[in-house]
């Protein structure tokens, strides 16, 4: 496990259970950063810091789904569930049937913690390509909008909002939000 998936590992779990997965984690040195005992102090945790939560279906005062739906997507969580289990299960959240052997609970928490760091890094991607689509459509619309009131062709339009950008050394999609701002009270 790499030292960012192992530094971000959280357990919540009842006492004497967050005990001996602890025990069991350190024996293969996988040293969670917090270990919790009810699910407030697992938000809590998390929050200060963690995305990377192991826990188990009951806790004291939710369940393990309660928890993960409180910590959102952003959290990824592994959780131990009876072999029952029939509950919902969110894009964030694993299941661990329980019972479960020692070296099994350890594999399970070396690729989870690797799927964690990678969807970390697919995460941070999806937010910059996110951004980048918006920045996109601003510029579109203020090419558009030029097109409209000055008559400009399309090639026109991005080369007088480029010029605009480099002569005043600003992002081009600023200079767009900026024309789209002057159109709307040009407009009203």
């Amino acid at each position: 496990m790499n030292e960012s998936a192992a530094g971000s590992l959280m357990i919540a779990a009842p006492q004497n259970v967050a005990a001996k997965i602890r025990d069991i984690l350190m024996l293969a040195n996988l040293i969670p950063c917090a270990v919790c005992h009810t699910g407030a102090e697992a938000v809590q945790a998390v929050r200060q810091g963690g995305a990377l939560l192991l826990t188990t279906w009951r806790l004291p005062d939710m369940t393990g789904e309660e928890l993960a739906g409180l910590l959102g997507e952003d959290t990824d969580v592994l959780m131990i569930v009876p072999r029952d289990y029939a509950g919902t299960v969110a894009e964030n959240v694993m299941l661990l049937h329980n019972p479960i052997s020692q070296d099994a609970l350890i594999q399970a928490v070396r690729t989870f913690a690797y799927c964690h760091a990678r969807m970390q890094i697919l995460r941070v991607k999806a937010r910059r390509l996110a951004a980048a689509l918006e920045e996109r459509k601003v510029i579109d619309r203020a090419k558009g909008r030029l097109m409209d009131t000055l008559h400009m062709t399309e090639a026109e339009a991005h080369h007088h909002i480029q010029k605009k950008s480099m002569d005043s050394g600003r992002r081009i999609a600023d200079v767009a939000q900026e024309i789209l701002e002057a159109a709307q009270i040009a407009a009203s």
